[in-house]
């Protein structure tokens, strides 16, 4: 893309970008204050669940406040950017889709945890959205799909374990997936898992080879399913 491209995008959607921006800003304090209030509710120690970012404890890197906006304001200027005769409402879904992800990947990389009170909005939302016409499936294709791939992954999961004897996924991540399939169908979903599977033994190696995490932390697959879906989706 040339300069003078972006800056005629930049300009015909400020408004989405500003807003973008405005909501990323909110996103960051959001995934510190809705696991907190996750682990309250479930009398769990803010301690208990630490990813890569460390736990609730640690401080938000000054970096993510940052970044976050930034990332949020592109994707719903890149959402926006789509020749629709009703733009505005077949965007905004696709951009609300965008900050929950994000969202979601934030809030896993610091507990390893993925809400049931963000994953569970996001599939409702997309069978709302499939009952709408704003994706390509119908309502029974989406909800049949969410099925099938909660099905497929949790069956493959309960074979890994009776053969290796723990969980190969975790089960916020099969909830994730099968909400993700309300917007993408079951074809989006296994290329999202193959994709994901790819972008997170990379992550885990550079990530093990430059910073290193505590030996309490788990590596969590939610913001690499994050990254795949973001791709496929735009």
């Amino acid at each position: 893309m040339s300069l003078s491209s972006f800056l005629r995008i930049l300009w015909a959607y400020w408004p989405w970008w500003l807003a973008g921006a405005w909501v990323g800003l909110w996103l960051v304090p959001l995934a510190r204050i809705i696991p907190r209030k996750v682990l309250q509710c479930a009398n769990s120690s803010l301690n208990a669940w630490q990813g890569p970012g460390g736990g609730l404890e640690q401080p938000v890197p000054l970096a993510r406040r940052i970044w976050v906006p930034v990332v949020n304001a592109c994707l719903w200027t890149y959402v926006a950017d789509t020749p629709s005769h009703l733009a505005f409402w077949a965007a905004l879904p696709g951009a609300g889709l965008a900050s929950t992800l994000l969202l979601l990947a934030l809030i896993d990389w610091d507990t390893t945890l993925l809400p049931d009170w963000v994953v569970l909005p996001l599939g409702i939302a997309g069978l709302a959205c499939s009952y709408a016409g704003f994706t390509r499936h119908s309502f029974l294709v989406s909800a049949a799909s969410a099925a099938v791939v909660l099905g497929l992954l949790g069956g493959l999961d309960l074979v890994f374990q009776r053969i290796k004897g723990k969980s190969g996924i975790g089960g916020g991540d099969l909830k994730l997936l099968a909400a993700l399939a309300t917007w993408w169908g079951v074809l989006g979903m296994l290329y999202v898992v193959l994709w994901a599977s790819v972008v997170t033994v990379v992550w885990y190696l550079v990530w093990l080879r430059f910073k290193g995490f505590s030996r309490q932390a788990e590596w969590p697959f939610g913001p690499a399913i994050v990254v795949a879906a973001l791709v496929w989706g735009l």
